[in-house]
This record gives structure tokens, sequence and C-alpha cells, in this order.
């Protein structure tokens, strides 16, 4: 069992999450495992005791991890960079005016660490055992790793850009094994592979292993700017959207890297941005259209992994809306729409249930939702609602990413991911040194 990139448990070789049936849009029925439940008998069955007699008291259920949650906001907190997170606790989080457990200037934490500070720290993503943290940083080329126990920048690598342009991590993931990162480098088009020793804090770009994927641009894939890694289910593969449309699926193990299958642009349009895989189905969203003009909404389901890739569009829509964040709650697929405020939560049937999230709290205000993550009960879901003068993803004179909090939405789930409701938010403060405030990166730390 992993914390898989996309912010939640993954149970290798466990049932399917949503089971494929005859239904609409090929969503199915979902047979699940309580992921604390999962890790307590993973744990039982590698420690070498016993088993327990028989007994007639009555069981208890284990109370749920703890956790943390933690937030980047991406504003630049020194002249060339920097930004802040906030990490926030559990228990914290379920009062009234939750307030973070530490802060972390990012600019002063990289100074002198490497390769230094990095310029908008736009995700964040843990290793399996959730000891450190990863940032992105799309605008300065920067990855960073955060040790959790003592919330210090153990690693800055600049990474390398290419003839298509500077680089600019997108996203980045840990393997499952744990032992490299791989970086979805924008503006490099190349997908990079640091090899990483979380024990020791040793770590190294593995420049033979770059996947340099301007050269496997065609017009099916005019644009192979990659967005996120994704790993697959059974941790063998990983699966890569591209920004100008279509995904390959990499073999991030071999070096270099090499595609195994491919979709173009014919079948998935363009401006991907997050994904998010069922047990061997992947859902992704694409905002459509180029970067400068109005966007759309587009849910795809992708079958077929590794090595026979079929692609088909599940929701559409058009005019002042984005679809960006994508998670699994419960059975339901929830999308984030940051331009038009609104939740989309699909069922297995295909059915779609939109709903406001400028609601209770965030009534009559313009939250712009963004990155999502759910609670490891999967009671609570948090979003990340961008701030006034948001300093990436912005289209001018559209405004999509524009918002007027600047923190982000706690969301109770109902009905096992059927409903939510808003059940507050928090403001982010305006960091020391910073001019803004523009979370985007957003995710959850288990404590063990």
């Amino acid at each position: 069992m992993y914390w898989s990139s996309s912010g939640r448990w993954t149970t290798l070789g466990s049932e399917p999450l949503l089971k494929q049936s005859g239904g609409m849009k090929g969503m199915g029925t979902l047979g699940r495992v309580s992921p604390f439940l999962a890790t307590f008998a993973i744990l039982v069955g590698s420690c070498g005791g016993r088993a327990a007699a028989p007994t007639t008291a009555p069981s208890q259920s284990p109370a749920p991890p703890s956790y943390e949650l933690w937030v980047v906001d991406q504003a630049e907190t020194t002249p060339t960079g920097g930004g802040t997170l906030y990490i926030y606790k559990s228990a914290d989080l379920k009062g009234t005016a939750p307030t973070p457990a530490y802060t972390v200037n990012l600019g002063e934490a990289a100074l002198g660490v490497g390769d230094g500070i990095g310029k908008h720290g736009h995700s964040i993503a843990f290793n399996p055992a959730m000891t450190h943290a990863v940032i992105s940083y799309v605008d300065s080329g920067h990855v960073q790793v955060i040790r959790a126990a003592d919330r210090k920048v153990v690693a800055s690598i600049k990474m390398t850009g290419g003839t298509a342009g500077p680089a600019a991590p997108h996203a980045s993931a840990v393997t499952p094994a744990g032992d490299a990162i791989i970086v979805a480098n924008q503006g490099g088009k190349r997908l990079q592979r640091i090899s990483a020793d979380f024990k020791t804090d040793v770590y190294k770009v593995d420049s033979a292993a770059d996947l340099d994927l301007s050269l496997l641009e065609d017009a099916d894939h005019p644009g192979n700017l990659p967005v996120i890694p994704v790993f697959t289910p059974d941790g063998r593969y990983v699966y890569v959207p591209m920004r100008g449309g279509g995904s390959y699926v990499v073999d991030y193990q071999a070096t270099p890297m090499k595609t195994v299958a491919s979709v173009g642009k014919s079948a998935i349009g363009p401006q991907q941005c997050c994904a998010t895989f069922v047990k061997d189905t992947i859902w992704t969203t694409a905002q459509g259209g180029a970067t400068s003009t109005t966007t759309s909404f587009n849910l795809y389901q992708v079958t077929g992994l590794p090595d026979k890739l079929v692609a088909k569009k599940i929701l559409s829509r058009t005019g002042n809306v984005e679809s960006h964040s994508v998670i699994l709650v419960g059975q339901y697929l929830w999308l984030a729409d940051r331009f038009a405020n609104t939740l989309d939560i699909v069922d297995q049937t295909g059915d779609t249930k939109t709903m406001s999230l400028a609601s209770g709290p965030l009534a009559g205000r313009d939250p712009a939702p963004d990155i999502m993550a759910v609670s490891p009960d999967e009671s609570t879901v948090f979003v990340a609602l961008r701030g006034k003068a948001p300093v990436t993803s912005n289209i001018k004179g559209l405004d999509n990413a524009v918002g007027d909090i600047g923190g982000f939405a706690i969301l109770t789930v109902k009905d096992n991911g059927r409903d939510a409701t808003v059940s507050s938010f928090v403001a982010l403060p305006l960091a020391g040194g910073a001019s803004v405030v523009d979370p985007h990166g957003l995710r959850v730390r288990i404590v063990k």
C-alpha cells in the first residue's frame, strides 16, 4: 500500500475501486477496503505474531490516523522567489478557526541548500513513507525536498531545460518504491528522474534517464509539455498527460525512460491538468483550447493501459468553465471548476451532480477552487482557493483563476461521497515578504 500521486491510498492487487459494468459511461459499482484497516492488516501480517484466540467481545473500529494538511502559497517571499508552506494538524482543522502548527518561509529555508531558492511552488507530493515532501517550482525550474520531521529543505535541484525552453517543473511524484522522483518538466518538454535516498537525504539527477518528449511531437502530439506523472496501480509505469493534448504511458525504470503507448490530441484535447487512477482506468481533466482563449470543461476515461490506450470523453461543456482537479471520494469522482466555482460529483452510472462552492460560509464569494485532497477516513475534503492576484495559470482578460479568498475550503463529505457541504474556510495571511496570497499545491500527510 502506498500513498499515490493522486493524493489517496492505493492498495496494490486489491479489489477494483470502480468495477467496469454495462452502465452509462463505463462506470460501475465499488468494492473498497478501509485504508486504515488495510494498513493495519499489512502490519499484523508482517510482524510475525500469532493470531489472537477467538473472542466474543465486541470489536471496536480503530480510530482514523492523524494527519497534517500541507498548503503551499506560491507567492514570492524574497526578490528571487520563495513562497510559504503552512502545515495544519488534523485536530486543529476541526476547530472553528484553524491556525497552522508550522509556517515555513520557503525562501529562507532554501538559502544555502543546493541550487537555492525556487519561484512559484506549484505542486506538492510525498514519498510513500511520508517522511519527505517534494515541491515543484514551475517558474524557476527547481525541485525541492523537505524533511517532514523538522520541516527543513534538504535538497534543492534546478532541472535542465532544452531546445524547447527553460526548465519548468509543473509537478513531480515519488516512485512507489520510494527510490526516485519523476519530474514533469513542462518548459524543457522532458520527463526527468532524480535518484532519491530519503534515509540519507542524497538526491541526484539521473541525466541518462531523460526522456526528450519534443522528439516525439507530430500532428497528433503538437505540444509535448508533460503535466503530471501518475503511477499505474501496479507501480510499473507512469501515465503522463500532455499540455498540447494526448498522453503517454512511460516505462520510468528504463534508462533512458521510454514510451510504451500513447493517445493523441484527437482522442484527448489540450490543456490537460489532473488525473487519478481507479484500478486500471485513469480519469483525466482537460481544459481545452489555447492558453489565451476561453476555457472548457472536459473529463476523459482512459482504458487499455499500459499499451492499448482507448480514450473516451465522459463530460464536456463550454463557456466560462475549466475542469481542473479530480480526485476519488468514496465511490465518486469529484471535479473542481475554478472558473465556474463549482464541484461536479460523478457517480458510477455517469450521472453528474453539480454544486456551487460559493455556498454556505462561501456564499456570495468567488472561491476559485483549485487542487483538492481528501482526509484518510474520507470524511473531509480540502480545496485550495486562489487569491485575488494569482501568479500562475490565469488567462489575462478572463481571470479564470482569480478568486477573493486566498486560502482553502473545508468540505464535509456526505452520503459516502455523493454529496458535500462547505463547512468552513480558512483565509491565509499575507506572508512576510509577499505582496499577494496565492495558494495552489495542497496535500494530506499521514502522521505515523
